[in-house]
């Protein structure tokens, strides 16, 4: 190696070329997976990566991009607010996105600023280069779609259907259908259901078809939109539920399992017998933290696997595959447990 090198100067493609004694190019076929139809020998290979580890080169990541145009790096956008990695559904995300991005071999860039910026700030700082494509979790009528829609950025959806873009869903429709058979078969004829407090297409999903479903088995559906996503009870609710002998109602069906927990947590302080007195149901099936006191009837949506197939559908729309799903369904697991 020249005696030329020094350990506190930079290294550079021109460095390794004069210490081993080949072309820069050769070099940079080496090192950057250069395009072209020239052999090296692995001898020479094995001799550029040696002097690369000796000393220190470090690829030039932004150069690497401009050269081909690409940053091997996929964004996601959460419109429902902050990402919670405590919270159960978005670990469960987070989880099926990394394991997708690290089968397809790229990177994963979240933002956590977009609370205080527009919908123009933010398709500036998606658009803006720094990401390949884009997954959303966002409603339909989030104005970013439409910015998104008249942009050069490849992006899918999940959880949520957004009209005309590819996208990966739970089958939301076909586990309220269960559940709703399910209460019917237990003789429940008046249902209080708990509906999301956004505007989430999933959540929409599950209230229309329970509540289409039940009306086919003469089941009443009575519903309450919960003040926050995490399912506290308000006035309305505790009404409903003191009333219960009088309205009827028999059985709460949550739209999601946090939903649910907080209503067995009310139930419990209030000496509410569950599910003799009040049958709870929820959605998602995601494993909480703790071990809960009575297992919950709930359905249960792989959201790691539908987060891991929205990479590889993502991916595939990157690499210009032109047989891409419009709409990717994966099925669902009704779990009945304690509550029912």
């Amino acid at each position: 190696m020249s005696s030329t090198y020094s350990p506190n100067k930079k290294v550079t493609l021109k460095d390794i070329a004069h210490a081993v004694g080949v072309s820069q190019f050769t070099v940079s076929v080496v090192l950057n997976g250069a395009k072209s139809n020239t052999r090296v020998s692995d001898g020479t290979r094995a001799k550029i990566l040696d002097a690369a580890r000796e000393m220190g080169y470090l690829p030039n990541a932004l150069a690497r991009a401009l050269r081909n145009q690409a940053t091997n790096i996929l964004g996601l956008y959460f419109g429902y607010g902050h990402l919670e990695p405590h919270d159960p559904f978005h670990a469960e995300v987070l989880t099926g996105l990394q394991r997708g991005c690290e089968i397809c071999e790229k990177d994963l860039m979240i933002h956590y600023s977009f609370h205080r910026y527009g919908v123009d700030e933010i398709f500036a700082e998606l658009a803006g280069g720094k990401i390949d494509g884009l997954v959303l979790i966002a409603s339909p009528d989030d104005p970013l779609v439409e910015r998104l829609r008249g942009s050069k950025l490849s992006f899918v959806a999940m959880t949520d259907v957004i009209p005309g873009v590819p996208g990966v869903i739970a089958d939301d429709a076909a586990g309220s259908v269960e559940i709703a058979r399910h209460l019917a078969g237990l003789g429940h004829k008046k249902v209080m259901y708990r509906s999301c407090p956004g505007q989430s297409d999933s959540a929409l999903r599950r209230e229309i078809a329970f509540v289409e479903e039940a009306k086919r088995f003469g089941i009443e559906t009575v519903s309450v939109k919960t003040s926050d996503w995490k399912g506290q009870l308000d006035s309305a609710e505790i009404d409903l539920l003191a009333r219960r002998k009088e309205n009827g109602i028999t059985a709460a069906v949550c739209w999601g399992d946090p939903s649910a927990y907080a209503l067995l947590s009310y139930c419990k302080s209030n000496d509410i017998r569950v599910p003799s007195g009040l049958a709870v149901v929820g959605f998602n099936g995601i494993e909480m933290p703790y071990e809960p006191a009575q297992v919950l009837t709930t359905v249960r949506a792989n959201w790691a696997l539908v987060a891991q197939r929205a990479v590889q559908l993502l991916v595939d729309q990157l690499d210009g595959k032109t047989e891409i799903s419009d709409l990717t369904v994966l099925p669902v697991e009704f779990c009945p447990g304690e509550t029912s």
